[in-house]
């Protein structure tokens, strides 16, 4: 049985001197008919305010929960889902 099987790929190894280096902007690789722009607009365009008294009793979230409620709908309509 082979115990060094490797998942995912390690972009630390060489890079000791180095960061990586995202885009500041998502939005310019992301098509513009892509579903997730649908979910953004469609959960923008909701009333939130039940969910934001909810979530304004926990100490400070860093994803707010509009964002939180983008991933799930997201996830579920790729059929993502935590275990």
């Amino acid at each position: 049985m082979l115990l060094n099987k490797i998942i995912q790929r390690d972009y630390t190894s060489f890079s000791l001197y180095y960061q990586i280096k995202l885009p500041l902007d998502l939005e310019i690789s992301i098509p513009s008919d892509d579903p997730v722009r649908l979910v953004s607009a469609f959960v923008e365009e909701m009333d939130l305010s039940e969910l934001y008294k909810t979530y304004g009793r926990i100490r400070k979230n860093q994803a707010t929960p509009r964002q939180i409620l983008k991933l799930v709908i997201y996830a579920a309509m790729n059929r993502i889902y935590s275990s």
